[in-house]
């Protein structure tokens, strides 16, 4: 193909001459794409420990982060958020009376979706069964074996 004939099959394309010089003029590492409103652009390129990313519109850059986790609280009734968006909770709450009681423990914070499982852990030989829970608490019952003031240790996963 010629020289004469390969320019006529460019222009036949319908590629403008500005669109041929932002494309003469990437860097290394840059990316072309079509922006919110429809026209050519250019993203530059990123930094060292920057990914590409999208908010589902538009891309950018963002800084990779060393943390696996977005928020923590380490009370002794607390949470981290990890990065993808699973929680884990901890927390200590204590029995009341006899068997056939219960005590709710409130979570640090509510799980912004569901709850995926709650685990205790007790002394003094207790029996403990968890109850119902949902995105803000759980219900542990008193099977026997538990005087006042026993604590309950739980852990909650969720999203």
């Amino acid at each position: 193909m010629s020289r004469q004939e390969k320019l006529a099959a460019l222009a036949s394309t319908g590629v403008t001459k500005a669109e041929l010089d932002k494309l003469d003029a990437l860097d290394r590492g840059s990316l072309i794409y079509g922006n919110s409103s429809g026209a050519t652009a250019v993203l530059g390129q990123g930094t060292a420990n920057q990914v590409l990313t999208s908010d589902g519109t538009d891309i950018s850059w963002a800084t990779v982060s060393s943390n696996p986790y977005t928020a923590q609280s380490t009370a002794a009734t607390g949470y981290i958020t990890l990065v993808g968006g699973l929680i884990i909770q901890w927390g200590k709450t204590v029995a009341v009376g006899g068997g056939g009681n219960s005590v709710t423990a409130t979570f640090a914070i509510t799980f912004p979706n569901a709850v995926h499982s709650v685990t205790t852990s007790k002394g003094n030989g207790a029996a403990i069964d968890n109850g119902a829970f949902s995105t803000t608490s759980a219900q542990f019952y008193n099977n026997g074996g538990m005087g006042n003031a026993t604590p309950i240790y739980y852990i909650a996963i969720g999203h």
